[in-house]
């Protein structure tokens, strides 16, 4: 009970003040990031591997990329959203990014509903990749 207090209250610090939509991506986000983390520790043997769950995650993820890729309009630039300026002035490479990280969590998906343990394990390490360099770019640095 009190793990998942600190981890609800971790959250709602790291998004305080963010309302609309900078909330909602910030939300979707922090859920993609807990399902790799999720499926990270299923593939390095750290918990149990139930390829229903992976396939779940994945689909999810999938389901996530679909939506936050257009929760980046115009003016949602505030101070509170953890964006760099670069979403939007540079936004064509932006939604490039945006695509790849779908292609790689679709790949994910097919891995995952393949039961292929070692396919899944690399296109897991693609998303990672993917995201970890949209990061780069397009989030501020903590």
């Amino acid at each position: 009970m009190s793990l998942a207090f600190l981890l609800a209250a971790s959250a709602a610090a790291a998004h305080e003040g963010a309302t609309g939509v900078v909330a909602q991506r910030m939300d979707i986000m922090k859920q993609m990031g807990q399902h790799m983390k999720t499926l990270g520790t299923m593939l390095t043997g750290k918990t149990a591997f139930d390829q229903g769950t992976a396939q779940r995650l994945a689909e999810t993820m999938h389901q996530h990329c679909e939506h936050v890729a257009h929760m980046f309009p115009p003016g949602s630039d505030g101070h509170h959203t953890e964006a760099t300026p670069a979403v939007w002035t540079n936004r064509a490479e932006f939604d490039a990014s945006m695509r790849r990280l779908d292609a790689a969590v679709e790949e994910l998906m097919a891995a995952a509903a393949s039961g292929d343990k070692v396919q899944l394990v690399a296109k897991f390490k693609a998303v990672g990749q993917e995201c970890s360099g949209c990061h780069d770019t397009f989030r501020q640095k903590k």
